[in-house]
């Protein structure tokens, strides 16, 4: 998820693309994953 959360800051990718380069291919599972993680959604954090 530290990968995930770099990727969305840094690289600007979206969080489609970000679920699928870190291995997830069930985005919606990746999101619930990623905010229990960091505790925001992907979105939400890509924009903070």
């Amino acid at each position: 998820m530290k990968e995930a959360a770099r990727l969305l800051k840094e690289n600007k990718l979206s969080v489609s693309e970000v679920g699928y380069k870190i291995g997830f291919s069930n985005l919606s599972h990746f999101s619930r994953v990623f905010e229990k993680h960091v505790g925001l959604k992907p979105k939400k954090y890509s924009m903070s």
